[in-house]
């Protein structure tokens, strides 16, 4: 299969990686972004969802607790909160998993 033209490219400056890596260390930080799916998978099986979404988290290095998640999970399912939250989910959704 021949190499097409398009298939490499020259990095960018390395200012613009290094920011580019300091914005995927926030997304990742931020909570909010992983009760978008445990939240549901909460609201079948309870609240030892969040036990299990805190160990993980933890063992991937984000240190949190289940009743942490479970605070935030109760924001998040506010009008309040999800307009707090809704410029982080948009990015999230459109930055990260679609975009």
């Amino acid at each position: 299969m021949p190499i097409q033209s398009g298939t490499w490219k020259r990095l960018p400056a390395k200012e613009v990686l290094l920011e580019k890596i300091e914005e995927q260390k926030r997304h990742n930080a931020d909570l909010s972004n992983y009760l978008w799916y445990v939240m549901p998978l909460a609201e079948k099986f309870g609240d030892t969802v969040y036990d299990v979404a805190a160990k993980s988290l933890t063992e991937s290095g984000i240190e949190v607790s289940a009743a942490q998640l479970k605070q935030l999970a109760e924001e998040l399912g506010t009008p309040a909160g999800m307009q707090r939250h809704a410029a982080a989910r948009r990015l999230h959704l459109f930055g990260h998993v679609t975009g």
